[in-house]
């Protein structure tokens, strides 16, 4: 019986560093998420649709970029809301009419047959770029509806799940009285 009371001691030692390297991992890892979001202004998006496929598939998240509007060329995808549309599209350059002030252009969707009939005339001086995806992160989004919520609920998550294994398997101090027993025996 003294024996296994000692393995599970032994164990219960070992297991608070780990607990507490696997926290700090956690708490890093959000930390570097939420300060590459924030740090390099990239922004990420759910795909809601399949206009976009085979590059892009619906429940999807897209990481953008803000790019000058007059760096845009065709073959780019960007994210934008068209003329009459209250959501954004993320679709692939066709043409760009450029002006002194506003540039115009047209898109396209990859799964699309035919371009859009719309013309966006771009009225900032940047607009985001898609530069990357994430599978399936674009339907917890939906779900969380906003990239905040995401980051906090992931740090807070990482937060609790840590906290409850320091609270389940708390670390106990061994009294010096308790060690003279042991020796006196």
């Amino acid at each position: 019986m003294e024996h296994s009371r000692r393995n599970t001691e032994r164990g219960r030692r070992l297991l608070l560093p780990l607990q507490l390297v696997a926290g700090i991992a956690c708490l890093g890892i959000s930390t570097a998420i939420a300060g590459s979001v924030f740090v390099l202004h990239l922004g990420v998006h759910a795909v809601l649709s399949g206009s976009m496929r085979p590059a892009y598939q619906p429940g999807a998240a897209v990481i953008t970029k803000p790019v000058s509007v007059h760096k845009l060329r065709p073959g780019m995808v960007v994210l934008f809301v068209p003329p009459g549309e209250h959501v954004e599209f993320a679709h692939r350059i066709t043409s760009v009419v450029s002006s002194s002030a506003d540039p115009i252009i047209t898109t396209k969707g990859d799964a699309n047959r035919a371009p859009d009939a719309w013309h966006a005339r771009l009225d900032s001086a940047t607009i985001p770029q898609v530069v990357g995806t994430v599978p399936w992160l674009g339907n917890l989004m939906a779900r969380l509806a906003s990239v905040r919520l995401v980051i906090i609920t992931g740090g807070g998550l990482c937060a609790a799940i840590f906290g409850a294994l320091l609270i389940v398997h708390p670390r106990r101090r061994t009294s010096a009285s308790s060690i003279d027993r042991t020796i006196r025996r």
